[in-house]
């Protein structure tokens, strides 16, 4: 059985509308997802254009020609659009409108207006040039590693690929020239194809992204903006594990803001959480990018540093705790007398996973509080027998 053009257009259309509704549906659930509705428009958009293409002969030529493809334009402005709020950025408005203003300067020249050829050259020319800019938008920001990424980015290349194949098709609607079954056939399922993948690449992009804001924020300390326990935990034995089996040095630096009890209650627990965030500043600064820096209790914080030693990292904690004694004494809890110790533990035979480094960190730890408080200290070989007894005695 062969299909004409027109049939063909009227089952793209419904499916355009399909993945409308799915895409608006899934945005009236959470309205605070613009990109979701505005991808949901864009569908929207382009099936009432599909449509009035399809009524060609039946409508005006004004309808099925000028204003249909002025809204294909406007729908394919609105897939930018739409990839550039779904990347935080701002969405360009009159960019946006920009190929449906060009479309409509065309059709004022009575030449372009009556070669068919030439408007359906402008009209691919103006939906590859907004499709490759939506690919662009999601490409620049493939850091964040969605899996929906790439997909859409194919998607949206191979319609822009496809976009010069509808050119020959312009006579089919007025029955001037021989049906082109195969190119119709192929331009269908391409239509298709884009509608159906498109949203739900385009839906599975915006829940990829919710689910890891969601795991993000369930990671971060809400006062100090770095890593929490859970985080540090199950980054921590990732690390400290793959560090082993490649046989890399790891070093862990657990510190401990001395008589911070002292300071919420003299001061106030507000003086306390800007005791907390400073710290949290000044270690940040003093670490490598890459160093894995939590908070794992309510004054203790931890550090894993990769392919750092003992002297190395007793450096870094003395630089630590050199910068925040220094920042305490000039920014505004100046008087609250707030240091640091730090307990520092290296990867050994003994000390190959992240709780065995915790425990010998946590002794060094309490060695540093039983020396007077604000330094660092290092577990001594053969004292975890001995510190084990004197935290029991404590």
């Amino acid at each position: 059985m062969e299909i004409g053009l027109p049939a063909a257009i009227v089952i793209a259309g419904f499916t355009f509308a399909a993945a409308a509704t799915l895409l608006l549906l899934s945005w009236f659930q959470r309205r605070d997802l613009e990109a979701l509705g505005v991808w949901g428009f864009a569908f929207a958009v382009g099936a009432i254009a599909v449509a009035l293409v399809a009524a060609r002969g039946h409508i005006p030529d004004v309808l099925s020609i000028i204003f249909a493809n002025t809204l294909l334009a406007l729908a394919y402005g609105m897939m930018w659009s739409g990839a550039r709020l779904f990347e935080g950025r701002q969405a360009f408005v009159v960019e946006s409108m920009l190929g449906a203003l060009v479309w409509l300067i065309a059709m004022l020249i009575p030449s372009l207006y009556g070669w068919p050829e030439a408007r359906a050259s402008i009209m691919a020319t103006i939906g590859i040039s907004y499709t490759l800019l939506t690919a662009w938008e999601l490409w620049r920001a493939r850091a964040d590693k969605l899996h929906s990424r790439w997909p859409a980015i194919a998607l949206l290349l191979m319609h822009a690929a496809a976009l010069p194949t509808r050119i020959p098709l312009v006579g089919e609607l007025a029955g001037t020239r021989p049906t082109h079954t195969g190119l119709i056939v192929f331009v269908l399922l391409e239509s298709i194809l884009l509608a159906v993948a498109g949203a739900y690449l385009f839906g599975s992009l915006v829940r990829e992204r919710i689910a890891a804001l969601y795991e993000h924020a369930a990671s971060i300390d809400p006062l100090t903006g770095v890593a929490n326990r859970r985080a540090f935990l199950h980054q921590g034995a990732r690390l400290v594990q793959r560090a082993a089996t490649e046989g890399r040095r790891v070093s862990l630096l657990l510190f401990d803001l001395d008589r911070f009890k002292s300071i919420n209650d003299e001061y106030g627990h507000a003086a306390g959480d800007s005791v907390l965030r400073s710290f949290c500043a000044v270690a940040t600064s003093q670490l490598r990018p890459g160093d894995l820096f939590a908070r794992i209790g309510g004054e203790e914080f931890a550090c894993l540093l990769v392919d750092v030693g003992a002297k190395d990292a007793r450096i870094i904690a003395e630089r630590v705790r050199f910068a925040f004694e220094a920042e305490v004494q000039q920014g505004s809890e100046k008087g609250f007398g707030a240091t640091v110790s730090a307990g520092l533990a290296v990867s050994a035979a003994e000390y190959s996973d992240l709780p065995s480094l915790l425990i010998s960190a946590d002794r060094a730890l309490y060695l540093a509080k039983k020396a007077g408080r604000n330094r660092v200290a290092e577990e001594e070989p053969g004292r975890a027998g001995a510190a084990d007894a004197d935290i029991k005695s404590a």
